[in-house]
């Protein structure tokens, strides 16, 4: 241990002085994955090999240090002591990677030209670096519709008759109309002359409605793509063993190919305290784990660590007290950080995008808890995908300053009450953007946020007690921008409302007498918004107008030609339009009713309800929704100043939250993808 406390004379001295008598010192050790010194004592030249050796022997005040390397392992961190914090982070400028990922090897080829190797686990995903790798499906893009439904089969004989498949094996991932979820049924028999497929369903469960769309996955015959992979079990005697196909971009990437196996967390603090996670790299989690995990843990912060590609969660904290997660990267997980039954959480300038479901959630009896300068955006996908979701009994929640872009619904609150919403720049969503929903989300203050570009509304009020004041509500189309019948304390003034002067003859808010379409009306009906405005709101730079692509026809929409919810009149011929705020440049060169043709086209067709942001004549599509110098919204506050939120949404998306103009978050590593492989 000579090396090791020589370190330390050093870090005890840096700190102001020797340790008193009869305290050990606080030590500094390293872990390095790559070392070959013929023995392990933690110090500088003789680093422990894995970073849970470096846990065995860690004590309260200590610092581990992980040098570059991916570290295959469980890391559970014990307690740390008040004023000696336990902290386990990644060596300065090194990519430190803890992974539930294995390599996936052996490979070999198939007279189809196929890759194939056999794994004693069910993979859920295959990746390739950080790259998931598409499962095979036909068709290769889109959504096929079924014709008919009885009981647990699917009819769609324009599409499956005549098919060459297999009688079973793969599976039918199904579009329920039922509930507006996704799930990926087993098939029992496939009968290509009927153009029928039976699925193994539970009825209890779920139920299959004709007209759900669908599409085929998981059969190595659909493999016609690079990239693409299937898998099937081997069966009996073996069936606890898997035959993985493969169709690799290129053979390099067969030296590459991971898949996560570990189906619990990957760094964890059970039931401990005083604790700093710094820096890691965290990937590869399985089935309801989570990257990081804080369980019944008190005054713990992760920090500055990129979690991603976890299956359910990326950063877990439940049943805590006093924690925190800041500056993180947390990205194409499930989830992305979850917070439940915990109190004095602050969750701070993260970046939360991309995840499958919902983005941050706060939930089950959690109460003080500040979620401020935070990044979400682009939860799209699958489900009811929020941004922001707050349910079961949720009390003192603080939303401050956070930038939330792209969702399907951007807030999605439940039995919830106590709360502030202030600050906050909400841009673009398929459906409401704050909803305080099931008669029971309430007592809430609404202050200087900018919702603007919504799918239906700006806000959604069902139960009691709401004080909107300040705040710039657009929703980019001729829709109510929310709706106060049936609410009792609904306090407001001082808002500039609006809908977009593409629309004609729009409906600004429905009140208890009725839906109107003169702001005058409003007044007098509520009572309330004595000096608030109905004009637009002259933002620095945004679209004039917003639009949803319907989902009930994205089966007949193609790459160039999308079928758009409520029609194409808020749109004219050469407008720029982008979508899902992906920065491309796309010209609408044709219109109908009901559809708009655009160029260029999608990559592929698309998988779900698009965002379609229409920016009229202009090419910068840069996001500012501060208001212009002449905007009648200007001087509108009570102090004399701008309403809405301040937020500069192109600081927030490069990082940088605190407008040094320098980037806050650490830097995402080589060949990290993005965006989601299902975005645009």
């Amino acid at each position: 241990m000579r090396g090791c406390w020589l370190v330390v004379v050093a870090v005890a001295w840096g700190v102001g002085g020797l340790a008193a008598e009869g305290e050990e010192a606080a030590r500094l050790l390293w872990v390095d994955g790559g070392s070959r010194a013929a023995d392990e004592d933690g110090s500088a030249t003789m680093p422990f090999r894995t970073i849970g050796a470096a846990m065995k022997v860690v004590r309260p005040g200590d610092t581990v240090t992980v040098r570059g390397g991916v570290y295959r392992e469980q890391v559970k961190i014990p307690a740390g002591e008040p004023g000696k914090p336990i902290t386990l982070r990644a060596a300065d400028g090194e990519r430190a990677v803890v992974s539930g990922c294995v390599p996936v090897t052996g490979w070999e080829k198939t007279d189809a030209g196929l890759w194939t190797t056999v794994l004693d686990f069910e993979p859920a995903q295959l990746l390739v670096g950080s790259q998931v790798q598409p499962i095979a499906r036909e068709p290769n893009e889109g959504w096929w519709k079924s014709t008919a439904i009885e009981g647990n089969v699917l009819a769609d004989p324009r599409h499956l008759e005549g098919m060459e498949a297999d009688e079973t094996g793969g599976e039918v991932r199904v579009w329920l109309q039922h509930g507006n979820v996704f799930h990926a049924f087993p098939i029992v028999a496939f009968n290509a002359q009927t153009g029928r497929v039976t699925l193994e369903t539970d009825p209890a469960k779920t139920r299959l409605t004709d007209g759900d769309t669908y599409y085929l996955q998981n059969r190595a015959q659909w493999i016609d793509r690079p990239g693409e992979w299937a898998v099937e079990p081997l069966g009996e005697p073996d069936a606890a063993r898997f035959r993985i196909f493969f169709k690799p971009p290129d053979e390099d990437a067969l030296q590459r190919v991971e898949a996560p196996r570990t189906a619990a967390a990957l760094v964890s603090v059970r039931d401990g305290a005083h604790v700093l996670i710094e820096g890691l790299e965290v990937t590869g989690s399985r089935q309801y784990a989570a990257g990081i995990e804080l369980y019944g843990a008190r005054d713990v912060t992760v920090r500055r660590c990129i979690v991603h590609h976890n299956e359910q969660y990326g950063i877990s904290l439940r049943d805590t007290i006093g924690c925190t997660a800041a500056r993180n990267v947390v990205r194409h997980n499930g989830y992305g950080i979850s917070v439940s039954s915990s109190s004095g959480v602050l969750i701070e300038e993260n970046d939360v995008g991309y995840g499958t479901v919902d983005g941050i959630v706060i939930a089950w009896k959690s109460d003080d808890v500040t979620v401020r300068r935070n990044y979400v955006h682009h939860h799209l996908l699958w489900g009811h995908p929020d941004n922001l979701q707050v349910y079961r009994g949720v009390s003192d929640v603080r939303f401050e300053d956070n930038l939330l872009l792209a969702a399907g619904q951007s807030v999605m609150m439940e039995e919830t009450r106590d709360g502030r919403f202030t600050g906050n720049m909400v841009v673009g969503c398929t459906a409401y953007m704050l909803i305080f929903g099931h008669g029971n989300a309430g007592h809430y203050l609404v202050q200087g946020n900018t919702l603007a570009l919504s799918g239906y509304g700006c806000m959604n009020l069902t139960w009691e007690d709401y004080d909107v004041r300040e705040n710039v509500m657009m929703t980019g189309h001729g829709s109510a921008l929310f709706g106060t019948k049936g609410i009792t304390g609904y306090r407001a003034d001082r808002n500039l409302f609006w809908n977009t002067a593409r629309a004609k003859n729009a409906m600004i808010i429905a009140t208890a007498d009725g839906w109107h379409r003169d702001f005058e009306s409003v007044r007098r009906s509520t009572g309330q918004d004595r000096h608030s405005v109905y004009a637009g709101p002259r933002f620095r730079n945004a679209p004039v107008a917003m639009a949803t692509l319907d989902h009930r026809r994205l089966h007949e929409s193609t790459r160039g030609r999308w079928y758009l919810r409520g029609g194409t009149g808020l749109f004219r011929g050469g407008d720029y339009i982008e979508v899902n705020f992906d920065g491309v440049r796309r010209r609408v060169i044709r219109i109908d009713a009901a559809s708009i043709t655009v160029v260029p086209p999608l990559a592929e067709k698309p998988i779900k309800d698009w965002l379609i942001a229409n920016w009229g004549q202009k090419t910068d599509f840069r996001l500012d929704l501060r208001l212009a110098s002449g905007s009648p919204g200007a001087k509108l506050s009570a102090t004399g100043g701008p309403v809405g939120s301040q937020i500069d949404v192109t600081a927030y998306r490069r990082g940088d939250f605190n407008g040094d103009g320098r980037r806050d978050l650490p830097t995402l590593p080589p060949g990290f993808p993005a965006k989601s492989e299902f975005h645009p």
